[in-house]
């Protein structure tokens, strides 16, 4: 008698060089020793009635995502609905709307739009859970990931979310973390999200590292009208402590990071590419310690008229007061055809917490290379797996992928075309509404 599909699945999983967890590797930095769904069986669900049911459930569970899971239409879409058409869309059809979410629209003048209520909001995932995808097979696509109200230990790792509502601001947002704590999101790619990439909301998300994920910025619709995604990262969390390491944000315009109210933020050997607006913009409180990172094609690395944050970015001039304040080597950043990116408060280093575990910075002439080749699905140990998928490589007329960029496979439905004009300053959509 054949073996159940999800055992199959855990079976050929295991057969690779993956961990009898399903999870490849622990994580480091202020996640260290999440263990998300623990030692439970892994498993593949069936579609994604159960994939919901497992992801909400009580029982701690380490879930497959080995083909892909398709949210769109599942809740149906919203016709001729009430949007608005903020002043950044100068750019028509290929510019984002907005959907009419709480008081953001103001004054601004209406319209109608259809769109997808799959997408608004995202999955509740319960504590104690592993959501690791298989090869570069797992997708969910149309629906984000939602932790909330005191939910921990949670392991997102391989996956590729895509496809909430590109067109439209507060289409949808692909991870969300609002009063949690132990969260690691490894290896993810994030893709054509109306809204924001990630986010932390106004409650504390507790002890986060985000590494070795991309996410891209291109799109046909763009709140900038360059074809650049302005709605990245968000960090909202007070009290956060959030490593942030080895990962590609590229394609985007702004908010990458936008971090305000007094949380921590490591962002280190990370490579940012082609922004054609700012990257960080640190805010009210919040302490960012930025080093070894490449920054290439990044029009303002550090928005300096954003609100105060402590903020400290390793230069050569300084290196030195980092390396005694830490205790350890610190690692300068590299700009390369771009901005500038000089802060440099010591009160970020004086002040760092304790308890980010087994994190080695390295020099920044290595980051870009390391980063093309090991961020996104489809690279964790397992992808020697019979079960990986190869896409066909594609790249958009309009992508200009870094020296050594790996392309990206072809996206659904959509057809890329070269839109609007580089701004020279980035908009700021809904200014004073977040």
């Amino acid at each position: 008698m054949p073996l159940p599909r999800s055992l199959l699945a855990a079976v050929v999983l295991l057969g690779a060089t993956v961990q009898a967890t399903g999870v490849s590797g622990t994580a480091l930095g202020f996640a260290t020793g999440t263990t998300g769904g623990g030692d439970a069986t892994a498993a593949a669900p069936s579609d994604i009635t159960e994939l919901t049911e497992w992801l909400t459930d009580s029982t701690p569970r380490v879930i497959l995502i080995d083909k892909e899971f398709n949210y769109l239409e599942s809740q149906g879409k919203c016709t001729d609905c009430k949007c608005c058409i903020p002043s950044s869309n100068t750019c028509g059809s290929s510019g984002q709307n907005a959907i009419d979410n709480s008081d953001w629209c103001g004054d601004y003048p209406t319209t109608t739009c259809t769109y997808d209520k799959a997408a608004i909001e995202g999955i509740n995932v319960a504590s104690n859970k592993s959501i690791v995808g298989v090869g570069s097979a797992g997708v969910i696509r149309g629906k984000g990931l939602r932790m909330e109200n005191g939910v921990s230990n949670v392991i997102i790792q391989n996956i590729h979310i895509t496809e909430l509502n590109p067109q439209y601001i507060w289409g949808g947002d692909a991870i969300t973390l609002d009063g949690t704590d132990q969260i690691w999101i490894d290896h993810v790619k994030i893709s054509l999200i109306g809204r924001q990439m990630f986010v932390a909301g106004y409650k504390a998300s507790g002890r986060v590292t985000i590494s070795n994920s991309e996410f891209d910025g291109q799109t046909s619709w763009s709140a900038t009208c360059d074809g650049h995604h302005y709605w990245t990262i968000l960090g909202y969390g007070k009290n956060d402590k959030v490593t942030f390491t080895g990962n590609y944000i590229h394609h985007t315009s702004g908010r990458s990071p936008k971090l305000e109210f007094n949380s921590y933020w490591h962002a280190y050997n990370n490579y940012w590419f082609n922004n054609t607006g700012h990257a960080f913009d640190v805010g009210e409180g919040t302490n960012a310690l930025i080093e070894g990172n490449v920054f290439h094609q990044v029009d303002t690395p550090f928005l300096t008229d954003s609100s105060p944050g402590e903020s400290y970015a390793v230069s050569s001039s300084d290196k030195s007061t980092c390396d005694s304040k830490l205790g350890r080597t610190c690692a300068v950043n590299s700009l390369i055809s771009s901005g500038s990116l000089s802060v440099s408060d010591e009160s970020v280093l004086s002040s760092w917490p304790s308890g980010e575990s087994g994190i080695t910075v390295t020099n920044a002439s290595r980051v870009r290379s390391s980063v093309l080749s090991n961020a996104g699905i489809g690279k964790l140990s397992s992808s020697s797996s019979k079960r990986q998928v190869q896409p066909v490589p594609y790249v958009p007329a309009h992508s200009q992928a870094g020296p050594g960029a790996t392309p990206v496979s072809e996206p659904h439905k959509w057809t890329w075309k070269t839109v609007g004009v580089k701004p020279t300053q980035a908009p700021q959509p809904g200014a004073n509404r977040d």
